[in-house]
């Protein structure tokens, strides 16, 4: 497994008990959803936390569903028809299982060493994570800067090893590109994960890792680092025996 490097932010950043929370404003806006950014005054200091909600599905469009279903899960026959048929009950059991699957995965990335940002806590409708900033002033993404080709080359091999990462623990991202990376303090931090999937159990998990080395690589190769896709797979972790449950049922 890749050593893993120091964390982004200190055991101890989020404060604790007594506090109280106040809206600082809106950083993001997006098709899917909106992310605000939160203080969390304590009586000695403050933390500053991202707080993503979700949109109503039915203001938002998805597509490819075939290949993200398998993370809404099972439910009931009624849930599964109103799913299936779209109604508004349908609608609104996807968004729970949507705003869920993306929490999840987040903590489950966390606690296995991808570097993305800290889980804080679920709300109502999506979830608190850390901000990944300074001041104010949220990290950009890579889509937003241009790295040198050295630094290029350095922080794509450290993109390979956050894709074997999550691969070790089991999770595609399935639309990883430059800009659901964030750059901060010298590293590339993982964001988005509404489309991540299982990678033993979605039928699309190979299919979609290979997209995500991609159109990682795409940034790079821009920044002028020379990228052989198929070396690339190989240290991130896809092999025949990995995906071959996939392979089979195919």
């Amino acid at each position: 497994m890749p050593e893993a490097r120091p964390p982004l932010f200190a055991s101890d950043w989020l404060v604790g008990a007594p506090y109280d929370d106040v809206p600082m404003g809106v950083l993001k806006t997006g098709k899917e959803s909106e992310v605000h950014l939160i203080a969390r005054i304590g009586p000695e200091r403050t933390s500053l936390i991202a707080e993503k909600r979700f949109k109503e599905r039915r203001s938002r469009g998805f597509r490819n569903d075939y290949r993200y279903a398998g993370v809404w899960g099972a439910g009931g026959r009624r849930e599964a028809r109103a799913i299936r048929n779209r109604t508004r009950f349908g609608q609104q059991a996807i968004q729970a299982r949507w705003i869920d699957h993306e929490w999840t995965t987040l903590t489950r990335l966390y606690e296995a060493g991808v570097t993305v940002p800290p889980p804080v806590e679920q709300v109502a409708d999506g979830y608190r994570m850390a901000f990944v900033g300074d001041g104010d002033r949220a990290a950009p993404r890579l889509t937003e800067i241009d790295l040198d080709r050295e630094t290029a080359r350095l922080v794509w091999r450290e993109v390979q090893l956050e894709i074997r990462r999550m691969l070790e623990a089991d999770v595609v991202h399935g639309d990883l590109s430059a800009f659901n990376v964030l750059w901060w303090r010298g590293r590339a931090v993982l964001i988005d994960f509404s489309q991540a999937v299982d990678a033993v159990t979605h039928p699309a998990a190979r299919e979609l890792l290979v997209r995500d080395v991609e159109r990682a690589a795409s940034y790079f190769v821009r920044m002028g680092v020379a990228i052989d896709v198929r070396a690339a797979l190989a240290v991130v972790g896809d092999s025949p025996a990995r995906f071959a449950s996939q392979l089979l049922s195919s």
